[in-house]
């Protein structure tokens, strides 16, 4: 006879099991996976299949009835995306002994999963309330060769009034393979007839940049919704990203009539050189007035603002500094707390640094150089 307390164990470990029993899902005597597809071709222990980022991998799943009628679901899903799942589930359908099925699923593959292991389980399953059948693949993820997308679109103001300025700007992300170069932006506004275009001389593999901003005229006689439509044309002008977005033209433009403003001229940009340039604000109101500057483009962006009394002037200076050389656009806008002054968009040309320049700047240092060395020499 047994023991006590080999009887309890024994208890102990039975109850245990049958705790247990709901959880474990073993492979299922009604149905069988025949065979999987990905993209058309068949995939078992010995293939990889190739799927690019941003694409949508067709899962075809072929199985049969082997026993009772039973109610199921197909579902195929890969693992180890940062941002959530990418998977997908059939409906519910009857499985019949001896009745071939083919269900077909979908996945969405994430352009930003992460391929610097190119390889991700598919994991493809059918199941009831009690049993599955489990099959697993391996997959071979890669990025495509050109692709770019629209990471934001950015206006100066959700909302502007007829005859102001909008200004655009659009960051763009490479997720592609290849550096991209001699990218062209255009922004539109088909309903108002008006657009602009701008230029990204590169963008490498894996970067984000924003591309200088794009400046439109409302029309005066603009109101309601439109959209903006930004397309994104490169390599070689053989692909083109299209994206949407909307703004509002409502009210109208307020001006404060009792000023003055003057505004250089901006010319002469050279590359890693700066330039100044002056803005001259009169008041020819009764009150002293408080004027805002605000200068867009050739990075950074300048604001400032000066207190000028009745019937006087002031000024402002900025600074431009170009990193490269190439066309651009320069915005500046005058406001006071009465209304818009001013704005005026210039079209600039930044030129490259002359190198007779730096040659003349290199033999001042050279000499400059020798000359200290001759006086040290004489010392001696």
């Amino acid at each position: 006879m047994l023991r006590e307390g080999e009887k309890k164990m024994k208890t102990f470990l039975l109850l245990f099991a049958l705790f247990l029993i709901p959880f474990v899902h073993a492979d299922s005597s009604n149905y069988n996976i025949d065979s999987v597809y990905v993209n058309g071709i068949e995939v078992n222990a010995d293939t990889k299949v190739q799927v690019e980022l941003g694409s949508t991998a067709q899962i075809q799943v072929y199985l049969e009835g082997a026993g009772e009628a039973t109610d199921v679901r197909v579902r195929a899903w890969i693992g180890g995306y940062e941002y959530g799942s990418i998977e997908e589930t059939s409906e519910v359908f009857e499985i019949n002994n001896g009745i071939s099925y083919k269900k077909i699923l979908n996945l969405k593959v994430p352009e930003d999963l992460d391929v610097s292991s190119n390889e991700y389980t598919l994991h493809v399953e059918v199941y009831d309330s009690e049993e599955r059948e489990n099959r697993e693949y391996v997959l071979y993820f890669e990025q495509e060769r050109h692709d770019v997308v629209v990471e934001d679109i950015l206006f100066s103001a959700n909302t502007v009034a007829p005859g102001d300025y909008l200004s655009v700007k659009v960051r763009l992300e490479n997720q592609g393979a290849k550096d991209e170069e001699n990218l062209k932006i255009t922004v539109s506004i088909p309903e108002l007839g008006i657009s602009n275009r701008v230029y990204m001389d590169e963008l490498a593999s894996g970067e984000q940049e924003s591309a200088q901003s794009a400046y439109l005229v409302i029309p005066r006689d603009a109101a309601g919704e439109h959209e903006v439509l930004v397309s994104v044309s490169y390599n070689n002008d053989y692909s083109e990203i299209i994206e949407r977005s909307f703004i509002l033209v409502s009210g109208e433009q307020v001006y404060d009539e009792d000023t003055f403003v003057s505004i250089s001229s901006i010319t002469d940009l050279v590359a890693g050189e700066e330039s100044s340039y002056k803005v001259q604000v009169t008041n020819l109101g009764e009150n002293t007035k408080l004027f805002y500057l605000t200068v867009e483009g050739l990075n950074p962006e300048y604001t400032e603002k000066i207190l000028v009394a009745p019937r006087s002037s002031g000024e402002f200076i900025f600074t431009l500094e170009p990193e490269e050389a190439g066309a651009s656009y320069v915005f500046v806008q005058v406001d006071t707390d009465e209304g818009m002054v001013a704005q005026k968009l210039f079209s600039v040309d930044v030129q490259e640094k002359s190198s007779v320049a730096v040659v003349l700047v290199s033999v001042v240092v050279v000499l400059l150089i020798a000359g200290f060395v001759i006086a040290y020499l004489r010392r001696l």
